[in-house]
């Protein structure tokens, strides 16, 4: 289960994109930046994820430049804001994230929510449809997106979206939402995939023992690899085919993150993790999240 291949998906287009990859959310630009795509870089990574709501895309960029990895050899992915739906806007949008991050194509281009109160997703998608056609992005999918907005995508679009970047880990495992996208033809990839901050957007701070990685049923399964909980979260997640993208600046952390190709966990293992689902959302409700930013 290590070989290459295994790191790897085809997407319905037919691109290849790595299982596993960074998230570059709060990684602060300057050093810290630098740091963490070298680390990532030196140990296998070659999937970045970013948007531009992130406001790091030019450090993004920098970093790269400056390690000096080809381009060829990256798969870079980012998200059109919320406020920039309209046709011309997204257009606009995506022209100066290129600009910012200092590439001439991308690899995926993602619409970062839904917001179902402005209902301009359909208009921004056929803006990421012209991009793909153009050839300025390889892949074009959606982020945060749930059945009902991605059959009214359906019954406009001329080009079937790839992906959906969604929020998803044991305690919220949205396996209808995912085999939905897996009957469409669309990977599932996971931001959130160790559990988020401890503190939901909405209620009271999670107790200590109530955290993700805390969880004794994941901690009795990492003793038996010789592995962390992260570890086994991430591992979860990849044979689920759940493409995943946990975020860290700490050199040690990432280093972690990625080392899960030497190891399977079993059916019963598998189903022990998603038993653990409690429907615990940190971030926004898609359904109801509508701020423009």
């Amino acid at each position: 289960m290590d070989s290459k291949d295994f790191k790897m998906v085809t997407l319905s287009n037919g691109i290849q994109m790595p299982r596993l990859g960074l998230g570059v959310m709060f990684i602060e630009e300057g050093q810290e930046m630098q740091n963490a795509i070298d680390t990532a870089i030196d140990t296998g990574y070659r999937l970045f994820d970013n948007a531009a709501l992130y406001e790091n895309e030019a450090a993004v960029g920098k970093a790269l430049k400056n390690n000096g990895i080809k381009r060829e050899e990256v798969f870079i992915s980012s998200k059109l804001r919320n406020s920039e739906q309209k046709y011309e806007k997204a257009l606009k949008a995506f022209d100066l994230s290129m600009k910012t991050l200092g590439l001439d194509y991308l690899d995926m281009y993602l619409i970062h929510w839904p917001c179902p109160e402005h209902d301009t997703y359909c208009e921004a998608w056929k803006a990421l449809e012209h991009l793909y056609k153009e050839g300025y992005v390889r892949a074009i999918g959606l982020s945060n997106f749930q059945e009902n907005h991605i059959d009214k995508i359906f019954g406009m679009c001329e080009i079937p979206p790839v992906i959906n970047q969604l929020e998803c880990n044991p305690y919220l495992t949205i396996e209808p939402l995912r085999k939905y996208c897996h009957d469409h033809g669309i990977w599932s990839e996971a931001w959130f995939p160790l559990g988020g901050p401890a503190q939901p957007l909405e209620g009271e701070p999670l107790p200590e023992e109530e955290r993700l990685l805390n969880n004794p049923v994941l901690k009795e399964i990492s003793e038996k690899y010789n592995k962390t909980v992260a570890q086994i979260v991430l591992r979860w997640e990849v044979q689920s085919d759940i493409i995943t993208i946990p975020k860290s600046s700490k050199p040690h952390r990432i280093k972690e993150n990625i080392d899960i190709f030497d190891f399977c966990l079993s059916r019963d293992e598998m189903q022990k993790i998603n038993s653990l689902n409690r429907d615990l959302r940190i971030g926004p409700d898609p359904q109801t999240f509508n701020l423009l930013f």
